[in-house]
């Protein structure tokens, strides 16, 4: 089924991510409660319970993508982009919610970035070797 020896840079970081995205998403529904605690006292666990969510559907868009032959320009484009807000997204946060956040929350947040930082470096070369994002 995933007989990663002939597919390309690219469509086994899009298996790692929907596959890892599918599991952070079960584990932040599952600890929802606890987790928003851990990251401010102020942040209610729906935030973290739609972040699941979230997570649980670009798993699969990942997944289904990467079972389809290989990701597509524009499902590469979609991804690529999707991680370039999330790391936007989470220095705003870092920066606007800086006084409201935990040390532990901070550090998650810087975590979570490093780990898309290392799926984003990972799709921006293997579209590369694929040649998926030459201009139009």
């Amino acid at each position: 089924m995933f007989d990663l020896s002939t597919r390309s840079l690219l469509n086994k970081t899009f298996l790692a991510d929907g596959i890892f995205s599918l599991i952070a998403g079960s584990a932040l529904l599952a600890a929802a409660q606890p987790l928003a605690a851990v990251v401010s006292p102020a942040l209610s666990p729906a935030v973290i319970m739609a972040l699941g969510a979230g997570l649980l559907v670009w798993g699969a868009f990942h997944l289904a993508t990467a079972r389809k032959g290989g990701p597509s320009a524009l499902a590469t484009r979609i991804s690529i982009t999707g991680d370039i807000l999330w790391q936007v997204g989470s220095l705003a946060i870092l920066a606007s919610a800086y006084s409201a956040l935990t040390v532990a929350g901070m550090a998650l947040i810087v975590v979570a970035m490093v780990g898309v930082a290392d799926f984003l470096f990972f799709k921006m070369r293997g579209a590369s070797q694929a040649r998926l994002l030459q201009a139009a």
